[in-house]
């Protein structure tokens, strides 16, 4: 029993490691993905400066990559802050004590999160069967990867929050 509890804890502390965020950053850069240390809350958010992104080497992919141009990627960075805006003075209500307010505002963060996942829905479904299968994939989808957490946890948090 003993043996087997420290296996799972084990294999928990690998896969933290493992994974992207995990672990100690002694080893990652930050070229060009730092973000300001303080930002303005009144106003949305600016979009991520465009960067290069990095193509995926692998197997001949089974079918084309859907497109994603710069102007999608810069689209989904807006669909992004617009949403924290609307996260953000939903927390701001509800510790106000206005619950009201406060799901409204996580309403109009769930639809511009829904906007930003139907916006790439095609791109992230090939990107998923492209990971699976361990095809090349072009540097935009490299880009797309690097928005994905973010909007994920955004996603989780305001799901958390009430919006529904």
């Amino acid at each position: 029993m003993i043996m087997i509890g420290a296996a799972a804890v084990a294999i928990v502390v690998v896969i933290f490691l493992i994974m992207p965020g995990g672990g100690d950053d002694s080893g990652k850069t930050s070229g060009g993905d730092s973000k300001p240390a303080v930002a303005d809350k009144s106003t949305p958010l600016q979009a991520q400066p465009a960067s290069a992104g990095t193509a995926k080497t692998g197997k001949t992919p089974a079918r084309p990559a859907p497109p994603l141009s710069q102007e999608t990627l810069t689209k989904l960075d807006e669909l992004l802050a617009a949403a924290k805006v609307h996260y953000n003075a939903g927390v701001t209500a509800r510790n106000a004590g206005n619950n009201a307010e406060a799901r409204a505002e996580q309403a109009k963060a769930k639809e511009q999160l829904d906007q930003w996942e139907q916006l790439v829905e095609a791109q992230l479904r090939w990107q998923e069967e492209a990971e699976m299968e361990e095809w090349a994939q072009p540097a935009e989808y490299d880009l797309l990867t690097r928005r994905y957490p973010q909007f994920s946890k955004l996603q989780k948090s305001v799901r958390m929050g009430g919006g529904k």
